[in-house]
């Protein structure tokens, strides 16, 4: 992967250099060969999403069709999403271009 890119090739692989952002990697991006900008890591930021529990039940929600009401707590939902974050990032640590590039 290439620390300088046009934008044209940016645009063709965007997702390839935003993973390599993610991973820690400075990328300038230049335009038609003058560099106009730079994509760096935000280190220290992880996005968290605020679970808000219901303050008072919705009326009728167990009479709709395809509704199950479970009784469902915000720490299963924490759990739920830190699993699931889990998932990807084992896949991510052991996947062929970090093993490549990371050992």
């Amino acid at each position: 992967m290439k620390s300088k890119v046009g934008i044209a090739e940016l645009k063709a692989h965007l997702s390839d250099y935003v993973r390599a952002a993610q991973k820690g990697k400075e990328i300038i991006i230049k335009d038609r060969d003058t560099p106009v900008a730079k994509m760096v890591p935000i280190l220290g930021w992880k996005w968290q999403p605020r679970i808000i529990p219901a303050s008072r039940p919705v009326k009728g929600i167990d009479e709709m069709p395809g509704v199950t009401v479970t009784g469902l707590q915000p720490a299963d939902v924490e759990k739920t999403l830190a699993e699931t974050r889990a998932d990807r990032l084992d896949e991510w640590l052991n996947s062929e271009e970090y093993i490549l590039t990371h050992r």
